[in-house]
């Protein structure tokens, strides 16, 4: 018997590294931006959730929307004159015996994760959103099409860029490292649909 299986909609995930050590500036804007941090469910988070809008992190700012625009060419590669726009950012520590829940990101179309300091053999995990599933199966083995989870180990410099409303989350912290990550939030902003189609809209943020 032949067949084929063929990947219908493939979910996006983006990674590249920005290919430098940051430098003394963002490093001190960074430690400052999180010597207060507020408690986030299973680790803290900085208050500022803005950061990226200040000068000191003006050229991160400019790498990741590179990377941000390279992602949206290869997943929307759209004739409407829109983009994505980084609209929240913040930044997230997590120490021993502390973890990151899983979660989505609301109101963004595409959010993303530059990592800072990780710990050896570190990464983040992307789950299927089962409350959707409406059966449970055992399986033997997972793969490609039955697996609940997929992981992906990153290291310092690296940058992912997925869809927001993809579930993930990162396992508790085991060793005595301050696992520093800045995330990001983005949403369209320019021109989306069509006027012969009366869907024609056209989003400014602020």
């Amino acid at each position: 018997m032949e067949s084929e299986m063929m990947n219908m909609f493939a979910t996006p995930l983006y990674k590249s590294s920005i290919n430098r050590s940051l430098s003394e500036q963002e490093v001190r804007y960074i430690r400052s931006q999180l010597s207060d941090p507020v408690f986030a469910v299973s680790n803290h988070s900085s208050r500022n959730k803005n950061v990226l809008d200040a000068q000191e992190m003006e050229s991160i700012r400019g790498v990741i929307q590179e990377n941000i625009n390279s992602y949206f060419k290869t997943v929307y590669n759209t004739s409407n004159d829109v983009v994505l726009q980084i609209t929240q950012s913040w930044l997230t520590v997590t120490r021993r015996g502390e973890s990151h829940h899983s979660h989505i990101h609301p109101n963004s179309i595409a959010s993303g994760v530059l990592y800072i300091n990780v710990a050896e053999d570190d990464g983040i995990n992307f789950s299927r959103n089962e409350d959707q599933q409406w059966y449970e199966l055992m399986r033997d083995t997972e793969n490609y099409y039955s697996a609940s989870r997929y992981y992906v180990n990153t290291k310092v410099g690296d940058l992912l860029i997925f869809p927001s409303n993809v579930l993930h989350g990162v396992k508790e912290v085991a060793t005595d490292i301050e696992r520093i990550s800045l995330a990001f939030n983005t949403f369209f902003s320019g021109e989306l649909g069509r006027d012969e189609f009366s869907n024609s809209i056209k989003i400014t943020l602020g």
